[in-house]
């Protein structure tokens, strides 16, 4: 096969890692085409909650190479009247049901960058009426690795289900307030305040600190988790240049007991000069 055979694959879902749901997706996959390179994204996003997993795709997908195929299934429509749809964005295909998961990604890249999926031949059949992720979405990936062009698989839509992840939004003359997105294995509470909203805060006076509030507790914003004590709270810009809340070698959210959708507010005040 040719280097086209070779195309990755992401996979994102809220299986969980219990179940063979992930592994049997693989499978159809592989039947397919043997060749393509799978990666297990995540599957612990929250269940039947398609913004957090659509948080995860937005942030996560730029890191892959151009040509490469991401399939995300929250889907607690299954079965019911939603489209299956496949999306592109700066070179990515994106593969999922219709119920705003892929609506970010969709918005980023064009109005006409949306098909509902119909071509049913494509499909594993008989189809589930529970099990999208491996006789919809997984074929549809498979094929699409081989080289199938978008334009096979369904005709063009503009009405896909919008979902607009929350933005910070301001909280007084020097204050902005944001919410809980997502939640690590380490317990780090990832907020939807960007690096660019901290530097739009801090403009307009040289000599700036800048601290957050979450659930009634204050933390420093440092550059590195080791700037504050062990046991100790902070917040820094973490990887995917978000503010996160931590707690220097503990678990953030069990310690200050907030999870996703919890607001925290970010000051900004002047620094004390020293004599």
């Amino acid at each position: 096969m040719g280097d086209d055979a070779r195309r990755v694959i992401t996979l994102l879902t809220d299986f969980g890692g219990s179940d063979p749901f992930v592994g049997v997706m693989k499978g159809v996959i592989l039947e397919i085409n043997p060749d393509a390179v799978i990666v297990d994204l995540y599957h612990g996003t929250a269940a039947h909650d398609p913004s957090e997993a659509a948080f995860l795709l937005v942030t996560s997908y730029r890191y892959f190479p151009r040509g490469t195929i991401h399939v995300a299934v929250v889907d607690p429509g299954v079965g019911g009247p939603r489209r299956p749809i496949l999306a592109t964005c700066d070179g990515h295909l994106f593969v999922g049901p219709d119920n705003g998961l892929l609506g970010p990604i969709a918005e980023r890249g064009g109005p006409s960058s949306v098909r509902a999926i119909t071509a049913a031949r494509y499909f594993l059949q008989p189809v589930s009426a529970t099990f999208h992720g491996r006789d919809i979405f997984a074929p549809v990936a498979g094929h699409l690795s081989l080289g199938a062009e978008p334009d096979r698989f369904g005709h063009p839509i503009e009405d896909y289900v919008r979902l607009t992840l929350p933005r910070p939004s301001q909280s007084g003359a020097r204050s902005i307030k944001g919410e809980i997105l997502h939640i690590d294995r380490f317990g780090n509470l990832v907020s939807n305040i960007a690096r660019d909203d901290l530097e739009l805060l801090a403009s307009g006076s040289p000599i700036t600190t800048l601290r957050v509030e979450i659930v009634g507790r204050k933390a420093p914003i440092v550059a590195y988790y080791a700037q504050v004590a062990p046991g100790a709270p902070g917040a820094v810009i973490g990887s995917a240049d978000y503010l996160e809340i931590f707690v220097h070698e503990g678990d953030a959210s069990r310690l200050l007991r907030a999870g996703r959708g919890a607001e925290l507010v970010v000051s900004s005040e002047k620094a004390e000069l020293g004599v």
